[in-house]
């Protein structure tokens, strides 16, 4: 990558790694973002980075694909066209349930879809575009890496949206001449900045933190909690770093490339009973144990419930993506890195314990107060 890489999304869970991660290899970026809550672009992306707001690497152009004409300016176009050779598309708004569809369909599919055909008109060729293994939706069992749609049914909007924003992307590429590669992450989990994009990891780290409260609590004796969760099916999580990392080599101008489809999912994924028992081992706890459904719930179980409920659907199914393609296209030493084994298990456990949780210190109290009740 000779030119500057348009990286989106970068102040965002995904998209800040993977612009650190090619940082870290000596290339410069370009970046697409906005101003927030009074907080100016720059400064956002500064701190996403890691970077200073004077840093010559990191250019940032200010701009919003959920608006027309992405918000960008004539001269922001042309410099655009006239530097940007890749994009690195990880935008996207992961709210299951938007309360406005509008601007949310325009921020995956309509304003991306105009980025790629805006930066088509000059040196654009390559666009890795970041969407989820679950555009797979309500289905089951055995995913491969080439089907796409098929008539699911979905469990929330951002699935489908996300299924609709690859098939768009894929026709405007081939329209324009554009090789557009899709990445389809499982549920990405690493350090979280506290965004809608890190919930997943921070809904794993916040139960971690909630284990390790219960266990100081019992002080060794049983605590009575059930979770609702299929306990044989497979904990499909992915190390944030590995995606990141995979990301940039889907970039490059020619890798080995078998599919313009891949999962980046982990290759041994565990089950939910095994990341249960490994967590609450390290931790010292006992007495929480998985369920079909739960009968009668405790105080303690209906929050954990409620802690759980917009994942329910994702702990509920038994679900193995095939990744053929994305073993075939990574290098072997990159693909190996996807692996949630015992010991990243422990690694990501003693994370969760050093970085900084969401609680407020009422929540904290109610936490505890219902944890001592369910003790026996």
């Amino acid at each position: 990558m000779t030119r500057r890489v348009l990286v989106t999304g970068v102040t965002g869970f995904v998209g800040r790694e993977v612009a650190r991660e090619l940082l870290r290899t000596g290339r410069s970026i370009t970046v697409l973002a906005r101003a927030r809550d009074g907080v100016p672009a720059a400064a956002r992306v500064a701190a996403a980075v890691g970077a200073t707001t004077d840093d010559e690497r990191v250019k940032m152009i200010e701009g919003d694909l959920a608006v027309a004409d992405c918000g960008l300016h004539a001269r922001d176009w042309r410099s655009l066209q006239t530097s940007v050779d890749t994009v690195i598309h990880c935008a996207g708004d992961t709210t299951f349930a938007p309360e406005r569809l509008e601007p949310f369909e325009a921020g995956h599919v309509g304003g991306p879809r105009r980025l790629l055909e805006g930066l088509a008109g000059g040196r654009l060729r390559r666009w890795v575009h970041v969407s989820t293994a679950y555009v797979c939706g309500q289905r089951q069992g055995l995913i491969r890496e080439s089907e796409g749609d098929l008539g699911q049914a979905f469990h929330n909007v951002y699935e489908r949206v996300k299924l609709a924003s690859e098939t768009a992307l894929r026709a405007a590429g081939a329209r324009a001449g554009v090789a557009v590669r899709i990445a389809r992450p499982g549920i990405v989990v690493g350090p979280a900045p506290l965004t809608g994009g890190g919930a997943p990891s921070n809904l794993l780290f916040d139960f971690v933190r909630l284990t390790a409260t219960f266990a100081t609590l019992a002080a060794g004796r049983p605590l009575t909690l059930r979770i609702e969760a299929a306990a044989r099916a497979r904990f499909n999580f992915v190390p944030l770093d590995y995606v990141a990392a995979a990301l940039v080599h889907l970039a490059e101008p020619e890798p080995s490339w078998g599919s313009d489809t891949v999962h980046l999912v982990a290759h041994d994924p565990p089950t939910q009973a095994e990341v249960l028992e490994t967590i609450t081992e390290r931790l010292g706890v006992r007495g929480l144990t998985l369920v079909d459904a739960l009968d009668d719930p405790s105080p303690l179980e209906r929050r954990v419930a409620r802690m759980l409920r917009s994942y329910r659907p994702y702990l509920g199914r038994h679900v193995t993506f095939d990744d053929t393609h994305a073993r075939h296209t990574l290098p072997p030493a990159l693909w190996r890195r996807a692996t949630l084994s015992r010991t990243s298990l422990h690694a990501l456990i003693d994370l969760a314990l050093t970085t900084e949780a969401r609680w407020s210190p009422r929540a904290a109290t109610r936490w505890r107060t219902e944890s001592a009740r369910s003790l026996p």
